[in-house]
């Protein structure tokens, strides 16, 4: 092997700068932490071309002398620390000396700066990380920094730069989250001229969430304001209505600093646990008080994720405060709005006797439920009689319908022979399956049928998977027809989105009309829908719109629309499916049945999984050893 000396590496600050900036939204993100610690009360982003041309921050914050200008852009020089024991006590956003001298390494920088102290101001211009200009100036207190041509002389890292609405999508996010973070401080951003977010100094959270997410997220939020003396804990958490598919749309900050933290997640996740369904997240903005000395922030180059010297101890508290937090405000109001569900059926008129009647009901039908089976004939009827009673007092107190006593007792005499277990000694607990076929997890439905080889035999169907090959297979249809078969809402709705899904509509209008869907923009971060693909036969509410907007748009974040077709495609028919649990009539099995016939592949869903499985009635016959 031939030796090789150990030199110095030239341009190691380029290769260096990697570990900060990997993308514009990089450097917007260390751009705004220097402004804040700067005391800035204003902070105005600029951007061209997604950041690929032209970063501008503009801040009213003390400046930097004249003499410390240059100095600020060498690598490790800091005003924030002077030795590594001043991390146990580190109350800023940056602290490592790295950011600026990163950023002018692989960008052309000018940067205009007056301390408040100063007359003058200062106007530097650094290419390379290079000084090629200095010069004195007139400007207000503060710093405006441009940083031009990312990546101009490492061709290689530019190429590897996403798509501009991609990157726009990382900038808006890293924007969005520090204005949660410090509501007090007026942020401005523009891109290629457009406003995208204006959100006044309110010094007020909710306010905030308001201007980024809108009035419906911000009305289903609510305040948690905890503390002691080892930590504090404070910020909107959502309630169930606006869970998410992701945890990415959460926030978490740390001494205002935002993190990405597994461990807060989890502990977040579990306190949630009871009231989110199977594959939702929370939804939430929490800020977590902490000693520094505690925790470890210099553990990634971004500053992103941070390590605590007692985990344990974290994810316990942190757990048992949400926990509670959510017993009071979300569990119990819920238990409130379902009571509220249940007296709008009662009238006024002994309003209370009735549903003490309806509660004594449901008590009546959980009793016969326990009781064991019974071999007698006589008593047998006895049971049923109490059935017949029970659904009586429910019926006419919900309904107010009197059914017919013949054909209610001959019905419910069918439901509790198939609903009423076989249990005997050394015998397996069995029952009837019920008459549609539809097993009592109600995702799978038996069926009768004979194979393309004439073989009869028994089907089983997933119910899920084939609703949304059929769906799946409508919207290919839609996508690709040039006469949509869509409807027009008599009142539109109107949906507010975020900045980053307002730029992911605005790019895909076109796309996302051939799927039936037809937006127009309204202003700001709104948008009007009005008009539905035919397959959504029910108006929904403006929620689940904004929810499937939110989904597509994190499923396209850094792809074409091209690209994710398929994907969006098959999440809509997933999301339109009947649902695995769903109680299926006669006549909705058959109809599914008859749509997933006409199918392109009727046995595979949207994802590849099958929708159909066979079992001949020869197989059946071996199994039970009647042939051999």
């Amino acid at each position: 092997m031939k030796y090789s000396r150990i030199q110095k590496i030239i341009d190691a600050e380029k290769i260096a700068a990697g570990e900060v900036v990997e993308r514009p939204a990089n450097v917007v993100k260390e751009l705004i932490e220097n402004s804040i610690d700067a005391g800035a009360k204003e902070i105005r982003i600029v951007i061209k071309k997604a950041g690929k041309s032209l970063i501008q921050v503009i801040d009213d914050g003390i400046g930097i002398p004249r003499d410390e200008i240059e100095i600020a852009f060498d690598r490790h020089t800091s005003s924030k620390i002077r030795r590594i024991e001043d991390l146990d006590n580190l109350n800023t956003l940056g602290f490592r000396g790295e950011a600026l001298a990163s950023i002018a390494a692989v960008s052309q920088v000018e940067i205009i700066s007056r301390f408040k102290e100063n007359d003058l101001g200062v106007r530097l211009l650094i290419e390379g990380g290079k000084t090629i200009q200095k010069d004195e100036i007139s400007c207000p207190v503060g710093t405006n920094i441009r940083v031009k041509n990312l990546f101009y002389n490492i061709p290689a890292r530019k190429k590897f730069l996403k798509k501009d609405n991609t990157e726009l999508g990382h900038i808006t996010d890293i924007i969005q989250r520090y204005s949660l973070a410090f509501p007090f401080l007026h942020f401005i951003y523009i891109h290629n001229d457009l406003t995208i977010l204006n959100c006044p100094a309110q010094n007020d959270l909710k306010t905030t969430v308001f201007h980024i997410y809108g009035k419906i997220i911000a009305k289903h939020m609510e305040p948690i304001d905890y503390s002691e003396d080892k930590l504090g804990l404070h910020g909107l958490l959502g309630s169930a209505e606006i869970s998410k598919k992701s945890r990415t749309y959460s926030c978490l900050f740390v001494n205002n600093r935002y993190i990405t933290s597994d461990l807060l997640f989890r502990a977040v996740q579990e306190a949630y646990k009871d009231i989110l369904m199977i594959g939702k997240y929370p939804f939430f903005i929490l800020f977590l008080d902490i000693n520094p000395a505690i925790i470890d922030c210099n553990i990634h180059p971004k500053k992103l994720h941070i390590r605590f010297e007692d985990e344990d101890f974290i994810y316990n508290k942190v757990y048992n405060i949400i926990r509670d937090f959510i017993d009071e405000y979300f569990i119990k109001k819920q238990d409130k709005y379902l009571e509220t569900e249940i007296r709008q059926f009662i009238s006024d008129r002994d309003e209370k006797s009735k549903l003490d009647l309806w509660i004594e009901s449901e008590d009546a039908l959980e009793s016969i439920k326990n009781i064991q089976e019974i071999t007698e004939e006589t008593d047998e009827n006895k049971t049923l009689s109490i059935i017949d009673e029970t659904q009586k007092s429910i019926q006419l107190d919900l309904t107010d319908q009197i059914v017919d006593k013949t054909t209610e007792k001959e019905y419910l005499q069918e439901i509790y022979l198939r609903e009423k277990y076989i249990i005997s000694e050394n015998f397996p607990k069995l029952r009837l399956i019920s008459k549609t076929g539809q097993l009592s997890n109600k995702v799978y439905i038996l069926l009768e049928g004979v194979n393309e080889n004439g073989e009869a035999g028994m089907y089983i169907l997933d119910q899920h998977a084939a609703s949304e090959r059929v769906n799946k297979e409508y919207f290919h249809r839609l996508y690709d027809n040039t006469k949509k078969k869509i409807q027009k809402l008599i009142s539109p709705l109107k949906i507010e989105v975020s900045p980053s899904e307002r730029f992911f509509l605005f790019s895909n209008l076109n796309e996302i009309n051939k799927l039936g869907f037809k937006f127009e923009h309204f202003g700001g971060n709104t948008f009007i829908l009005r008009k539905l693909p035919t397959i959504i036969q029910k108006l929904p509410k403006a929620e689940i719109i904004k929810e499937i907007i939110g989904d597509i748009a994190e499923i396209g974040k850094d792809k074409s629309f091209s690209e994710i077709k398929d994907n969006v495609i098959n999440y809509l028919a997933c999301h339109k499916s009947i649902r695995g649990g769903d109680d299926l009539s006669i006549v909705n099995i058959r109809k599914l049945l008859i749509d997933l016939a006409k199918c392109k592949d009727p046995f595979h869903c949207a994802h590849g999984r099958p929708t159909l499985k066979f079992i001949s009635i020869k197989e059946l016959d071996k199994l039970f050893k009647r042939v051999t």
